[in-house]
Order: C-alpha cells, then structure tokens, then sequence
C-alpha cells in the first residue's frame, strides 16, 4: 500500500487506518508530540483534542487496560476500576511497548500488537475532531469522535469521577418526528408557500437537504436554522419569500400537533417510575413552550442551544450522561429517526427503540428494537414497573 508516511512505526498506523477507510490521515511533525501539551502545540488546536493513549494492567488479572483520554483530563485510577472491575496499575515503558507494539508517547488507537478495545474518555466524544498518536512521537493522526468509536469499537466512559445516579431507570426521546408530527408541523408551513402537491414535496425536499447542510456547519440557532433553510430552498424552486416571513415560521413549532399517543404514553411511563429525558435539535425556548403545550414534564431535556451542536453529532448524549451519571447501556433511546439518533446513541451504547413514525421500515439495519407507535412500547415496558429491575433492557 503506497504511503508518503517516513518514519516505520507510523507507516504501520498510516496502513492500519487505511484498511479501515481512513485514508492520508496521519500527519508528520517538526516538533514532538509525545505529551498532550507538545502535540496540541504542534498541531495547534486545543489541549482537549488531543487523545492520551494511557496503558493500565488489572493488579490481579494482570490484564492489560487501555483509556483513551483527552488531553485535558488525568485519569482517575480508582474511579475508573468501576468499568474495569478490577483495581489498575499504570503500566511501564518494558509492559507498554510488549502489549501495543509502540513506545509510550506514540501508542496509537488502531495498529497495536495485541487487539485492546480501549475506554474512551466522554470528552473526546464531545468535540468536532480530535488528534491521536501515530506510532511516533512526531507523528499524529486526524480523526472524529465517530471515527474513533468504529475503528477501535471503544466503550464511551467518564474517566473522571460523576455522580452516581439513583436507581430510576430512565427513557430518552428524540422530540420532532417522534413525540411531535414533525412532518405535518413543517408541511403546513411549507405548504402555504406552494402550488399543488409536486411543488409541495420537491420544497419539502429541498428544505431537508438545505436543514441538514447548515447544520453541519457551525452552530447557529435553530430559528435561524429554519429560517435560512426555507429561504435557500424556495430560492432553490422559484418561489418568492421574504425574510421576514421566512422567520416567523420558527415561531409556529411549539404548535405543531403531537402524535396521538405521545401524551398518554409519557404520562404511563411517568407513573410507572421511569424518568424521562428529551434530546432535541431546537432552540431551549421553544422546547420549553411546546413541553408546555404537550402537559408534560420531562426529567432532563438537552437542547442543541444548550451544547450548541446538532445531531448526529454526540453531544447531547453525552451531555445527558454527564448530568445524569447513568451507563449507556442503561438507558433506552427512543427515535423515529436512524441518521440523527438511532446511529449515534447505537454507537455511544445506548440501548435503542425505532418508531416507525411514517411507515418506513429500515430495510437490513440494525436499529434496536423496531415498535410502530409509543403504545407498543408502552406494552414492552410493562415487566419493569414497580420493583422489578432498574435497567431498561433491550435486545438488539
């Protein structure tokens, strides 16, 4: 495989991320990266970009432990024997290159000697691109958090104490699109600015891909979100639109309808001892204001103003789990979207729910359990009220 990488341990990392689809990612350097501080220089981003490969053993077992940590944290040894179920012993030069194949300082994610599935700090997870060792200390690799989650198929963990949560098992939601008809709120607005049925879908349409492509990019508020996607997409068909109506059309999500059972789901699920969490791409205010409008009171809502970040990006789960001190694995996340909440939550851990909201079945994916309205998941949930076990179980 051709490479331009000079130095041969970081040729193995440049070869081993290019089997995994990931290809001109490593990066030579004048200077040393070998700690978090040299390569954040070098680089020149931020110390939390930088991801410290930090080798333990298992004092009893004797098995060998990698975190993956961002450069900003110091990984509390004691604190993370609660994910190793084992005490930890910080490993030496001699252990470190034995197990991995590569000097300390240079210990990349992928390319070891021995296969290590690593725990990856939450705060890598966080970010919209980070830098881990590659193979050399002059030597680094660009990556996303998602990224760094396939190729090393790492478990998402604080590796700095968080408060232990109490024993309620929680629920978390997607809200437009599966608690509201995120379709019929955004079609009727839409509507109003069309001719008939064709021009109605191909707006429609356009309005998804102009949404999701500034969403992509830096964080703007979700008013301003939808306003400037309307304004691309009927700019885009031919349609006359001023700003000033394009903004006032943010204003009308609080009203957008619900789906029938999402009241009466919700209430059950409150009654019978669940917590329940909202994690929705839109501005605090109008969550606030459509929560209200629904008559129901959520444990825990994050907002894309609160992280100022849209999924699919991580942040608001991990956020979520930060505030909380729940596990992934413990908490249940519920969508009628795969690209923006089933993938992400899946990757992070999260146990998932697929609401099939507009009848569309994912044809051969994985996506948790698949339910056709919150009054089947309703049913399922009915084994864990009262004082059966706390964690929210879901065969994937």
């Amino acid at each position: 495989m051709p490479t331009s990488v000079r130095h041969a341990s970081a040729r193995r990392v440049d070869v081993a991320l290019s089997e995994r689809g990931l290809s001109g990612r490593v990066r030579e350097l004048p200077d040393s990266t070998a700690t978090a501080a040299e390569a954040a220089s070098a680089i020149g981003c931020d110390v939390r970009q930088i991801v410290k490969s930090l080798l333990f053993r298992t004092r009893k077992s004797r098995h060998p432990v990698l975190v993956l940590s961002s450069g900003s944290h110091r990984v509390d040894e004691e604190w993370m024997r609660h994910f190793a179920e084992e005490p930890l012993v910080r490993a030496d030069p001699e252990y470190v290159r034995s197990v991995t194949g590569f000097a300390i300082g240079g210990v990349p994610p992928v390319g070891l000697a021995a296969p290590l599935i690593p725990f990856v700090d939450y705060d890598l997870l966080e970010l919209n691109e980070i830098w881990a060792a590659a193979g050399h200390p002059h030597a680094v690799c660009r990556l996303t958090p998602a990224e760094l989650l396939r190729i090393t198929r790492g478990r998402p963990v604080p590796v700095v104490p968080l408060s232990r949560p109490d024993e309620v098992p929680w629920i978390t939601f997607d809200c437009y699109g599966t608690l509201i008809d995120w379709r019929t709120g955004l079609l009727e607005q839409v509507g109003r600015l069309t001719r008939g049925r064709t021009q109605q879908d191909r707006l429609f349409a356009a309005y998804l891909r102009e949404e999701r492509a500034i969403e992509s990019g830096p964080y703007l508020p979700y008013r301003t979100v939808v306003a400037e996607a309307i304004l691309r997409a009927t700019q885009a068909e031919g349609i006359p639109l001023s700003r000033e109506v394009a903004e006032r059309i943010p204003e009308s999500i609080p009203h957008w309808p619900a789906f029938g059972d999402t009241r009466s789901a919700l209430n059950s699920l409150v009654k019978r001892g669940f917590h329940i969490g909202v994690l929705s791409n839109v501005d605090s205010d109008l969550m606030n204001e459509t929560l209200h409008n629904l008559g129901v009171k959520a444990d825990r809502v994050v907002t894309a103003e609160e992280v100022r970040s849209y999924k699919p990006m991580f942040k608001h789960w991990i956020h979520f789990l930060k505030l909380t001190g729940a596990q992934p694995e413990e908490v249940l996340h519920v969508s009628a979207s795969v690209e923006h909440d089933i993938e992400p939550a899946m990757a992070l851990g999260f146990r998932t729910a697929y609401v099939t909201r507009y009848g569309d079945l994912p044809s051969g994916q994985n996506v948790g359990r698949i339910v056709h309205g919150l009054t089947e998941l309703l049913d399922q949930t009915a084994a864990l009220a009262g004082k059966e076990p706390v964690t929210f179980r879901v065969d994937r």
